[in-house]
């Protein structure tokens, strides 16, 4: 007799009783929820790209041009 993949790696028989309904509920849940995290995703990418641009010109700005020499000049 054969056994079942799950139970030879979890210990036990999964139980599904799901309805059509509920699966169309939580899949409904699930898409809104996938939506959500994208926006949010979208939302925190653009804030992290403007972040960096940010620091990246005040980075310029400070950084040191280094000494004035001059062709000639003993160093």
């Amino acid at each position: 007799m054969g056994t079942l993949l799950f139970k030879a790696n979890y210990g036990y028989k999964p139980i599904i009783l799901l309805i059509l309904w509920q699966a169309i509920k939580i899949s409904k849940t699930a898409k809104e929820r996938v939506e959500t995290l994208m926006n949010l995703h979208k939302n925190m990418y653009k804030i992290v790209k403007l972040v960096q641009e940010q620091i990246r010109k005040y980075y310029n700005l400070k950084k040191s041009k280094g000494l004035d020499l001059k062709e000639g000049d003993k160093v």
